[in-house]
């Protein structure tokens, strides 16, 4: 899994959704690492530092342990109504003893995994539990002066104004926060907020009610060093627009430094070179790479759009004699790419445009990087179609 080659935990917040007592339990097979980073595992649950345990992962880059970063992972996965079912009654077969009540999903994820991990992951693979993380990705404008100076601390500081500024305008509240993280290569804003106010009836010890609150989410803004591109996963299209622009004008200096580019992947590999186009070995990580799934646009004047799925949809069309029509627009494909320490492949779906999903937001570098080799990055694909004739 390449979350665990990077080492690397994004989603850190989602600790909040988790009980004091069950987090403690979970989190202490990792003590020792915890406190060299400065947090301190008390023996009361209510004097548990949540924010400094947030803190800890989001800044620790290369020593997260990669078993910390799998089981972080997993209970993040699982906790929703529908994983809690699954725990529940797989908890209830195996004879596993959890509390009765006020147990958030998240909760039941944290429990089930301290006692049985397996049954967690056994939970998860029969779930599919395939939430994708959708990039928007974006390259500088024709003509941008391309130098980085690092933003300092006045600089976060008005960009986190500003941000904060877009929520409250646009009826998220206040306490919009952006966090800067300098991973080296990649450099992460990672932009917590609210989201609109939620009214939802309760139930608390039989008596109906309603509870009001303003839910916390994040977004998640990267720029790659080396290759000038900022990548965005944010909410609403308007808080991805927000994003961009902001970070833009203050990182940056120029609001449109990143403009909209709607044809930034690009296809026609598949068409071009058939099943050399998924060739991966070349890339560090991956070991493998098929086709799960194909959109075709026909078009005509009924818009006709066809769908191709199979086990590896090349390998079909070879063995039935057929090839992809010539007259035919590739609207999105979905690779199932495995990494070199991962048990199964995972999907990565690309669209023609400038949008990729993944399972995992760490799995981008590595996709990337297989992308540009094999011409699926606009103005790449002669160099590498150059590169996979001379090997």
């Amino acid at each position: 899994m390449s979350s665990l080659s990077f080492r690397r935990f994004t989603s850190a917040y989602a600790l909040r959704e988790v009980d004091p007592a069950a987090l403690i339990d979970f989190l202490r097979p990792h003590a020792a690492f915890l406190a060299a980073h400065g947090v301190v595992l008390p023996t009361d649950p209510d004097r548990l530092d949540i924010e400094r345990v947030e803190i800890a992962l989001l800044t620790s880059v290369g020593d997260l342990p990669v078993e910390l970063v799998d089981a972080l992972w997993h209970i993040h996965e699982m906790s929703t109504p529908a994983g809690m079912d699954s725990l529940l009654s797989a908890a209830d077969q195996a004879g596993m003893a959890l509390p009765n009540d006020r147990l958030a999903p998240a909760d039941i994820a944290t429990r089930v995994w301290v006692a049985d991990p397996d049954l967690l992951r056994r939970c998860h693979s029969e779930l599919s539990v395939m939430r994708r993380r959708s990039f928007e990705t974006f390259v500088p404008a024709k003509g941008a002066t391309r130098a980085w100076v690092p933003p300092g601390p006045e600089t976060i500081a008005a960009l986190d104004a500003a941000v904060a500024a877009w929520y409250v305008a646009n009826r998220r509240g206040r306490g919009a926060r952006v966090l800067f993280f300098d991973h080296g290569d990649q450099l992460r804003f990672l932009v917590r907020h609210g989201g609109p106010y939620r009214r939802e009836g309760s139930l608390d010890e039989g008596e109906p009610g309603c509870v009001r609150y303003r839910p916390m989410a994040h977004g998640v803004v990267v720029f790659d060093r080396r290759t000038w591109e900022l990548r965005i996963n944010g909410g609403t299209k308007g808080e991805r627009a927000m994003y961009r622009e902001l970070v833009g004008l203050h990182i940056f200096g120029r609001r449109e430094m990143f403009p909209p580019d709607p044809d930034r992947y690009d296809l026609e590999p598949l068409r071009a070179l058939g099943r050399r186009s998924l060739v991966c070995t070349d890339v560090a990580g991956l070991a493998a790479g098929g086709l799960g799934d194909w959109s075709l646009y026909v078009g005509g004047p009924y818009h006709r759009r066809k769908v191709e799925k199979a086990d590896d949809v090349l390998l079909a069309l070879e063995a039935a004699g057929e090839t992809i029509s010539s007259d035919a627009l590739l609207s999105n494909a979905t690779f199932d790419v495995r990494f070199t320490d991962g048990r199964k492949p995972r999907p990565v779906t690309i669209r023609h445009g400038n949008t990729a999903s993944y399972t995992r937001d760490t799995d981008t570098e590595l996709i990337e990087d297989f992308l540009r080799r094999r011409g699926f990055v606009k103005g790449t694909r002669e160099v590498a179609h150059a590169a996979l004739a001379s090997a």
